[in-house]
């Protein structure tokens, strides 16, 4: 895939090295990011997608555009910075599935995505149907934010469709909530489509229930909001309408790692096949299902 094929969805944000610890101690060596990750189940739904952030002349940047490679995602927007260091987290999943994490990320090279980017870069943002990006892209750019937003607006104005995944992480935002708040309303007044997980709106919101939750963003900005709940399924707000889609079958919960990022991949891939958003949210439970049935982030191709 070439910059110059118009894609269907960009997925904008930060990927990093990945070192998975089984419950007994096993380490795997892998690569992972919540766009990242949303990026190659699109890829695998069908759609041209592309991925676009800065990492490293290192081992895990290699790792990283040899997965996209792989995936058939394209990479043109992939910048790799000689001296600078892909971030690195580690994973630890209990026996019922849930995860711990250690961050080595503070010079992660994806912090330069809006430094200093060229204009072809920037021009090539524009190459897409829909660009998605997330809590964990504003906090990786946040040095940025000011010319994140304006690239955001002008990219709407040009009639590209903006989908925006909260993913809120307090040990990411630590000290301001106030100020947090204002850069995650920020995004919200930018997107069309609003991927959020309740229990994160609630860490940063202090919203009571998913209805509550669901009431308050529908004054926000999105047309589109599916508010994912875990095993309870999830909330949709569409068209001035509030509907629930229940997860379809119970499962077996290996490990959560990228369920919000693979039910959103299923989602948006329904979306932009003509199906309605009840269908999308279906889909949606059907892939998170099976990526949570599995140890990692991404299945076996």
């Amino acid at each position: 895939m070439t910059q110059a094929e118009r894609l269907d969805v960009l997925c904008l944000g930060e990927a990093m090295g990945e070192i998975a610890f089984a419950p007994g101690g096993e380490p795997q060596v892998a690569v992972g990011g919540d766009t990242f990750n949303t990026a190659v189940y699109l890829a695998r739904e069908g759609l041209k997608v592309g991925f676009a952030s800065v990492v490293g002349e290192d081992p895990f940047g290699d790792l990283i555009q040899r997965a996209l490679q792989d995936n058939d995602v394209s990479d043109a927007l992939l910048l790799r910075v000689p001296g600078a260091v892909t971030g690195l987290y580690a994973i630890s999943n209990d026996p019922t599935g849930e995860r711990s994490f250690s961050y080595w990320r503070e010079t992660s090279a994806a912090r330069r995505c809006f430094a200093a980017p060229s204009d072809a870069w920037l021009e090539g943002l524009g190459g897409t149907a829909l660009l998605y990006f997330s809590g964990i892209s504003l906090y990786a750019f946040q040095a940025d934010l000011d010319r994140v937003f304006d690239c955001l607006s002008h990219l709407r104005a040009k009639g590209i469709k903006i989908a925006f995944d909260g993913n809120f992480r307090p040990r990411l935002w630590p000290g301001d909530p106030a100020r947090t708040q204002d850069i995650f309303r920020r995004a919200l007044a930018l997107s069309d489509i609003y991927l959020p997980t309740y229990e994160d709106e609630a860490l940063l919101w202090g919203d009571p229930s998913v209805q509550a939750c669901c009431a308050r963003l529908a004054e926000t900005g999105p047309g589109t909001i599916a508010l994912k709940d875990g095993a309870n399924g999830c909330l949709l707000w569409s068209q001035g309408r509030l509907s629930a889609v229940p997860v379809p079958a119970p499962v077996r919960v290996v490990d959560t790692t990228a369920a919000g990022d693979s039910f959103n991949a299923a989602f948006l891939a329904a979306l932009h096949r003509g199906q309605s958003v009840a269908e999308a949210a279906l889909a949606g439970h059907h892939l998170a299902g099976r990526v949570i049935g599995h140890r990692g982030a991404l299945l076996p191709a």
